[in-house]
């Protein structure tokens, strides 16, 4: 390269670099010019604008995480809650069960010591099986229409009441009548002046009233009340229903035995007439099985469907309300008793006649089928 053209190589570059220059000055007025016409009002603007729309940007972040938390914590709240409440069901759950056992434990002690009773004495044995189910008990005979108190439990002071006249004790009255449960007010209007004298008068408290009855015949009542706890009225209506089983067993033993026992014979046949004396002990043993068999059934039957009895009662439609648990009790009857034993009679239609109908036929409803057999 001579030197001519390095010269010529020099000016271009240098022409260059100049044009380059003023392009960049002229560029660097023309912003300058801008700013000062826009003004700084403008270009606060300007920035505020950005930093609105970056503050929207962050605050948008910000509520998303926000409510992913939230979300997050509702979930692991409702996982506690859950958890929690399993552990309050698991935990009523066993307080219910050791209940149920604590009950069921006193029952099967309160009814073995009314079975282990002596000489048919089972008044006293009933009042000292009360204990916990109430505060207050006593066991009344019915002699003569009128109240005797034969054993108590719980009053202060421990003073036997006199003889009373049913009529003059409305709420005792009631229940031989019905043969029912009464529950009344602790006062001497419906207990008598002298009751309510040995159970301290309250218009406040309730008292109930439980028949001892066998056979349809009312041999006693049971009076409970309670000042501070609750009165357990199931537990003792079963066992007021378990003494009337009991006392009937010890007034039919103690009764001369009937010399003759009729036995219904399989459809088709006729009756025939059997001699108690001429029965086997097992055959003996097997009708006295089917008797408690009976009184049972129709006993838990009172006692856990109350409600549908009532309304039986009222409506004449016994079997009609009670249609399920009369089936089964006739179809394990004829299954475990009639089928046993050709002398078998059907002590369960009685049974219901007497205790669930009052002796009363017609109460059952024109739908029940009749005796077994």
């Amino acid at each position: 390269m001579n030197d001519r053209t390095k010269s010529l190589l020099t000016d271009t570059r240098n022409l260059a670099r100049e044009q380059v220059a003023a392009a960049w000055q002229l560029h660097i007025d023309r912003v300058q010019e801008t700013l000062l016409v826009r003004g700084p009002e403008e270009i606060e603007q300007i920035f505020e604008e950005r930093l609105a729309g970056l503050a929207n940007c962050l605050e948008e972040q910000h509520r998303n995480a926000l409510e992913l938390r939230l979300t997050e914590a509702a979930h692991l709240e409702e996982q506690h809650r859950n958890a929690l409440q399993a552990r309050v069901n698991e935990a009523a759950a066993e307080a219910r069960a050791a209940a149920e056992r604590d009950l069921a434990r006193k029952l099967n002690q309160a009814v073995r010591c009314l079975r282990g009773s002596e000489n048919g004495d089972w008044s006293t044995e009933l009042v000292q099986a009360t204990q916990g189910f109430c505060d207050r008990a006593a066991v009344f005979s019915l002699q003569d229409g009128t109240l005797h108190m034969e054993a108590s439990r719980g009053a202060v002071p421990a003073k036997p009441v006199d003889d009373v006249p049913l009529d003059a004790a409305p709420a005792f009255a009631s229940a031989v009548e019905s043969k029912d449960t009464v529950i009344a007010m602790r006062t001497k209007g419906e207990l008598s002046p002298r009751i309510a004298s040995w159970t301290g008068e309250a218009e406040s408290w309730r008292s109930y009233i439980f028949p001892v009855a066998s056979r349809g015949k009312v041999l006693g009542l049971l009076y409970a009340d309670a000042d501070q706890h609750g009165v357990e009225s199931s537990a003792l209506e079963l066992l007021a229903m378990t003494a009337g089983a009991f006392a009937g067993e010890h007034a039919a033993a103690a009764a001369p035995k009937p010399a003759e026992l009729v036995s219904i014979a399989p459809s088709g046949q006729r009756p025939v007439t059997v001699a108690w004396t001429s029965l086997t002990r097992e055959q003996q043993d097997l009708h006295q099985r089917a008797q408690r068999f009976a009184r049972v059934q129709v006993a838990e039957i009172r006692l856990y469907k109350s409600e549908n009895v009532k309304k039986g009662r009222a409506g004449r439609s016994l079997y009609a309300s009670l249609k399920t648990e009369i089936d089964a009790a006739r179809e394990a009857y004829r299954n475990d008793y009639l089928a046993a034993s050709d002398t078998m009679v059907d002590y369960l239609h009685p049974e219901l006649v007497r205790t669930l109908a009052n002796d009363d036929a017609e109460l059952l409803g024109p739908d029940y089928p009749g005796p077994l057999v």
